[in-house]
């Protein structure tokens, strides 16, 4: 795939994830492209089952956030996610063991700790496991099970025995989408029971999410926001009540 085919197709998706429609004269425009260039783009995303082409335009498949794999979820607010791991990374201590979910917020949470000291890691992300393994700084403990090769994580009967094992200072986990009243929910199901143990067995519950997960509600639930105590985001001016609204649920919110 070409660089300028791969960078359109990633704006195209942030853009739907964000606002759950895009249309091709407006994205024709704004990538400075041609609207049959678009139309193609679209056609081959829907291929891919990451979204679902409507007249005029498209919009955002339910299923499509947990098969994006081609163009990397990582790179999606990338600065925003650098910025809120950077955070999260800070709230870390020496001699902390931390349970940290799957998910491109997290393995950003997980490159920012390798400057740690003789922290415990205990995660079921295969993504994670990589990026971690290699420094004897941080001791990485990985939870075994049926692997799902596309999400790149274990999960059943297996991770869920090996998990319930152990208690972890602070869990890092984020999410496809949260809402005040919907609470926490992510598009894969497989991985929702795995998930909340880690908020059972962790003493302080760290949620990181960038803006476009707000007022979202995705496929599975897996917790109310109050079983959380801490959010960190990146900062938006116009989101001032909703971080007012979270912090009347009890959570800490932490944007800078």
């Amino acid at each position: 795939m070409e660089k300028n085919q791969v960078v359109r197709r990633q704006t195209i998706m942030e853009l739907l994830t964000e606002g759950g429609e895009v249309r091709v004269k407006e994205m024709s425009q704004k990538l400075n492209t041609s609207v049959v260039t678009i139309r193609k783009d679209l056609d081959e995303l829907q291929k891919e089952g990451l979204l679902e082409r409507v007249h005029g335009g498209a919009v955002k498949n339910c299923n499509a956030q947990q098969d994006l794999f081609f163009m990397d979820r990582k790179d999606i607010k990338k600065e925003e996610k650098k910025q809120i791991a950077n955070m999260a990374a800070n709230l870390i201590n020496e001699r902390d063991s931390v349970i940290i979910n799957n998910g491109s917020t997290s393995y950003y949470v997980a490159q920012e700790l390798k400057s740690k000291k003789n922290v415990i890691v205990i995660t079921n992300s295969l993504m994670i496991l990589d990026e971690l393994s290699c420094y004897k700084n941080i001791a990485t403990l990985f939870l075994g099970g049926f692997l799902d090769p596309k999400m790149q994580i274990t999960h059943g009967e297996d991770t869920i025995a090996q998990l319930s094992k152990y208690k972890a200072d602070k869990l890092i986990i984020g999410m496809d989408g949260i809402d005040i009243k919907a609470g926490a929910t992510t598009y894969n199901h497989v991985d929702c029971a795995i998930m909340r143990l880690m908020i059972e067995h962790s003493q302080r519950k760290i949620l990181v999410v960038d803006d476009s997960k707000f007022r979202k509600i995705t496929f599975a639930h897996v917790a109310p926001l109050t079983d959380f105590n801490t959010i960190i985001t990146n900062y938006i001016p116009e989101n001032e009540q909703y971080y007012e609204d979270l912090r009347m649920l009890g959570l800490e919110v932490i944007t800078d």
